[in-house]
C-alpha cells in the first residue's frame, strides 16, 4: 500500500512537473501580442498595448524574429507597433533591418528605409545607396534617400535631384527639405530651380531649405541673386529674385545690404515689395551691429517715390514692422 501511494505521488509531481516546463518552454503568442501592439492607444488600451510591445521586445531574437515578417505591414496602427518594437531593441536590430534594405516587397523596403531613420546609424547609409540606385518604386526610394540626406550622404544628392523632378507635387515639396541638407551647388541650385515651380507650397519649400540652409548654401545663393540683378530687365526671373531676397537678407554678408538697396530701386513693384521687407529683416537680425545705415529712412524716401500700390503697401508694412520692433 505504502508503495502504490509513494508511485501515485511521483506520478502527480512528473505530471505537475512536465506541465510546468511544458509551460515554461511555450513561446509568447506573437500574433496575439501583435494584435495587441496594433490597438488604438487610448483609453484603457494605453497600458495592454505598452504591455504587448514590451513582451515583443522583450523575446529578443525570437520577438525580432517574427517582427521580420510584418515588414511588409501598410495600416498605420500596425507600422506604429513596427516602429515602437523595433525602437525597443535599437542596435540589436541593426543587423537584421540591413539584410532587408533590399526586401522582395516594396513595402517592407520603405518601411526598413524609415526605421533606419529611426535607429539614425549611418553605417546603413552604404546598403541604402547602392539600393536606391536601383531602386524601382518612389515610394521606398523617397524614404532611402531620406535617410541618407539626414546623414548628409553627399554621392545621394543626385539621386533627390532626380526625385525632385516627380510629376507628383507632394514628392517635390518632400525633396525641397531633402536637398536642404546639403550645401553643394547641385543641391542649391536645384533648390533655386524649384522656385519657378507651378505649385505654390513647392516653391515655398524651396524657399523655405534655402532660408534654413548652412551659410555656405545661402552664400551661394546670395551669388545667384547677384548674377540675376545683373541680367538685362527683360531676362530676369522676377520670381526667383522675390522669394530669394529673405534668403540672402539672413546673412551678415557685407554685400547684402548694396544688394537688397539696389532691388528696392528695381524696376518691378513686387521686387520692390519683397525688398523692403527683406531689409528689415536683414536690419533685426543679420545687420544689427551695422548702425550706420538707415533703413527706416529708406523705407520713408522709398513710400515717398512709391507709385505701385502692392509695393506702397508692402513697404509701409515693413517700415511698421520696423517700428515695432524698435519700440521693444
Amino acid at each position: 500500500m505504502p508503495l502504490t501511494r509513494f508511485c501515485l505521488l511521483a506520478l502527480t509531481f512528473a505530471l505537475v512537473g512536465g506541465a510546468v516546463f511544458a509551460q515554461q518552454d511555450q513561446k509568447p503568442d506573437f500574433e496575439s501580442l501583435w494584435a495587441t501592439g496594433s490597438l488604438w492607444q487610448v483609453g484603457d488600451n494605453r497600458e495592454k498595448v505598452d504591455e504587448a510591445r514590451k513582451a515583443i521586445i522583450d523575446a529578443g531574437a525570437e520577438g525580432r524574429k517574427f517582427a521580420l515578417t510584418k515588414l511588409g505591414v501598410t495600416a498605420g496602427l500596425e507600422i506604429r507597433c513596427l516602429n515602437a518594437v523595433f525602437k525597443g531593441w535599437e542596435g540589436d536590430a541593426y543587423d537584421d533591418l540591413v539584410a532587408n534594405v533590399g526586401h522582395e516587397d516594396a513595402t517592407a523596403r520603405r518601411n526598413v528605409a524609415e526605421l533606419l531613420i529611426q535607429l539614425d546609424d549611418p553605417r546603413a547609409a552604404e546598403a541604402l545607396l547602392a539600393q536606391a540606385a536601383k531602386e524601382t518604386e518612389l515610394s521606398p526610394r523617397l524614404s532611402q534617400v531620406a535617410a541618407l540626406a539626414k546623414w548628409k550622404i553627399e554621392d545621394a544628392v543626385p539621386l533627390i535631384v532626380d526625385i525632385s523632378h516627380s510629376e507628383t507635387e507632394r514628392v517635390r515639396h518632400r525633396a525641397t527639405s531633402l536637398l536642404g541638407n546639403y550645401e553643394t551647388s547641385a543641391a542649391v541650385s536645384r533648390l533655386i530651380e524649384m522656385l519657378d515651380d507651378s505649385v505654390y507650397y513647392v516653391r515655398d519649400g524651396a524657399r523655405d531649405a534655402l532660408s534654413a540652409a548652412s551659410v555656405g548654401a545661402r552664400g551661394l545663393c546670395l551669388e545667384k541673386l547677384k548674377s540675376e540683378l545683373q541680367l538685362p530687365s527683360a531676362e530676369q526671373n522676377l520670381q526667383r529674385i522675390r522669394l530669394m531676397l529673405p534668403v540672402v537678407a539672413s546673412l551678415g554678408d557685407d554685400a547684402v545690404p548694396g544688394l537688397l538697396r539696389q532691388a528696392l530701386k528695381h524696376e518691378s513693384g513686387g521686387v520692390r515689395g519683397e525688398a523692403a521687407d527683406a531689409l528689415v529683416t536683414w536690419k533685426l537680425d543679420a545687420g544689427l551691429p551695422n548702425e550706420t545705415l538707415d533703413v527706416d529712412a529708406l523705407l520713408k524716401q522709398a513710400i515717398d517715390a512709391e507709385h505701385d500700390p502692392y509695393a506702397k503697401a508692402a513697404i509701409e508694412k515693413a517700415r511698421t514692422r520696423l517700428g515695432e520692433a524698435d519700440k521693444k
